[in-house]
């Protein structure tokens, strides 16, 4: 049997951070989407000068703001998930680096384009 070194993790505690931020970014997005689909009540999405005013309004553009990002980590973190399970080492870890690019550059858009708007 070979000794554990001081300070390493074991390979059970080694995706507990990874499933408590999917867990926290799940749990976030619960509200998150209820009180976007609350606020969208009073969208009309008839013309696009009055969606572009709906976005403009605070609510839904900090709506907007908060769910954007968590909805980008929360899918980012699942699709890590399917590709460690499912596909193989000299792949894995340039795919889960793109998701992950992937995701910072549709945040950084997303936000990008609220204060562009607002």
């Amino acid at each position: 049997m070979t000794p554990i070194r001081k300070g390493t993790r074991t390979h059970a505690h080694a995706g507990l951070g990874h499933w408590r931020w999917q867990r926290a970014s799940a749990i976030a997005l619960a509200p998150l989407v209820l009180w976007m689909l609350w606020l969208s009540q009073s969208l009309d999405v008839s013309e696009y000068s009055s969606a572009l005013a709906w976005v403009e309004r605070a609510g839904p553009s900090t709506a907007l703001g908060i769910l954007a990002p968590v909805w980008y980590l929360h899918g980012a973190l699942g699709l890590q998930v399917i590709i460690e399970d499912y596909v193989h080492p000299p792949l894995r870890q340039v795919l889960v680096w793109l998701v992950r690019g992937a995701a910072l550059v549709l945040t950084g858009a997303t936000l990008w384009a609220l204060l562009s708007i607002t």
